[in-house]
């Protein structure tokens, strides 16, 4: 008696079981995931998000500490800073004052930022001083 043709439906019963079981499981895991990203993701962006407002906080300080300085040493020393320099500085100022301190989806914050990073070499040039600000040294603030 031969036995191939009574293994052969079982083994196809069998194959289709795991198939079966495979769907399944991804699935399951692709429900789980969306459920997991949906939960980690919003803490994640959260996170990035306060990160990156945090940076540009700390970029925008600096730009606000170099006109702060420059205006009152301008005061101080009012023959060697030009009325083309001052005209410069209030300008960073305004661009300081206006930038956003809330989140817009239709406000460019990196771009108003490198107006300010180029209007501040413009200033640096005027005034011969060599002045960058520069994330590399560890903030004094931890967030």
């Amino acid at each position: 008696m031969s036995t191939v043709p009574h293994s052969e439906p079982q083994m196809k019963a069998d194959l289709e079981s795991l198939v079966y079981l495979e769907e399944m499981f991804q699935h399951y895991g692709h429900e789980d995931g969306l459920r997991d990203g949906k939960e980690s993701g919003e803490l994640e962006g959260r996170i990035f998000g306060c990160e990156k407002s945090f940076e540009l906080g700390v970029e925008v300080g600096f730009y606000e500490g170099c006109v702060q300085t420059w205006r009152e040493l301008a005061e101080a020393h009012g023959d060697k800073v030009s009325s083309k320099v001052s005209k410069h500085l209030q300008s960073l100022q305004k661009m300081i004052d206006e930038f956003p301190r809330e989140n817009c989806p239709n406000t460019d914050m990196y771009g108003a930022r490198d107006k300010m990073k180029a209007k501040l070499k413009v200033i640096t040039s005027l005034l011969g001083v060599r002045q960058k600000f520069n994330m590399e040294d560890p903030p004094k603030m931890i967030y």
